[in-house]
């Protein structure tokens, strides 16, 4: 079908040895069409291996973190990531996850009996520090339900929220986290009925900022509160209109849960906005359109 030239392009989604050297050795067998990289790692490395292999159509990049009109600093790190390489550049286009709304339990008159709900694995400080500040508000009368769980080889140390005690359990305890933070992981079921009970619900980075929390929660029709993404989305959330962004250290999680708790007339209006938005923008269609639209245009 290669030589009969039945496709458009090849589209690879992994930078694993093994299929990259699958690709090329098809590549030594028929010409192939262009060849479009969707680069789903949670982090900021360009894989300009990949590129280098293959000469890359265009680039998809799930943690996207620079714009051409960015301030000074960002530019110079934008000229790192890239190597100065502006083709590549060019060619590299923000592609965040998305939701297949068929998949997102709807629990449709469910009573919303929690006031703030965050559930997370323990993969950035940030998360721990959230855990910090949302845990003393169920001394305030609020119902809290959140917990950091782990894996069963991940340390100790990462349930820590400050950098100094971090540091002390690195060196006092080199254990692995006990069984008991293990088991905090909801099970699907559990978690969706969580979201769909929630006022609130909170969402922090992890390895990246693109998190299925991210849109699971306006997709399931609850009030998101996030911090401010700090890579490109395009047709992203608007604050206070789909969801409300918090300050990037947190200083203001405390105050904004508070208040979208006991306003419910202006939070329903804003996960009401943020579902449509949703089903708009980041679902898998419109997604699915986005990504044939690129590699239209560059082609």
């Amino acid at each position: 079908m290669l030589r009969d030239k039945a496709f458009d392009l090849v589209c690879v989604a992994s930078h694993r040895s093994d299929c990259l050297a699958n690709l090329e050795r098809l590549s030594r067998t028929v010409p192939l069409p262009p060849i479009v990289y969707i680069d789903g790692a949670d982090d900021s490395r360009i894989r300009h291996e990949v590129d280098a292999r293959f000469q890359l159509a265009a680039y998809f990049k799930r943690e996207y973190r620079w714009t051409s009109t960015s301030k000074v600093g960002h530019f110079v790190d934008c000229a790192r990531a890239f190597h100065f390489n502006r083709r590549l550049f060019e060619r590299t286009h923000p592609f965040t996850m998305c939701v297949v709304p068929d998949a997102i339990p709807q629990h449709h008159g469910c009573a919303k009996d929690i006031d703030v709900s965050f559930y997370g694995i323990a993969s950035h400080q940030k998360r721990a520090q959230a855990m910090a500040l949302l845990e003393p508000l169920a001394h305030e009368g609020l119902t809290v339900a959140a917990g950091l769980y782990a894996a069963a080889t991940d340390k100790a140390y990462k349930l820590e929220a400050t950098t100094l005690k971090r540091l002390i359990a690195k060196i006092r305890d080199p254990s692995t986290v006990p069984e008991e933070i293990q088991r905090r992981k909801l099970s699907p079921e559990d978690y969706y009925r969580t979201l769909a009970r929630s006022k609130v619900a909170v969402s922090i980075r992890g390895g990246g900022f693109d998190t299925l929390r991210y849109w699971e929660i306006v997709a399931s029709g609850t009030f998101l509160l996030s911090e401010k993404p700090d890579i490109v989305i395009p047709h992203n959330y608007e604050h206070r209109t789909h969801a409300v962004f918090c300050r990037p250290d947190l200083s203001d999680l405390q105050e904004l849960v508070r208040y979208y708790a006991s306003h419910d007339a202006e939070r329903e209006a804003i996960a009401g906005a943020g579902h449509a938005h949703l089903l708009k923008f980041h679902a898998c269609e419109p997604r699915a359109a986005q990504f044939l639209e690129i590699c239209r245009n560059a082609l």
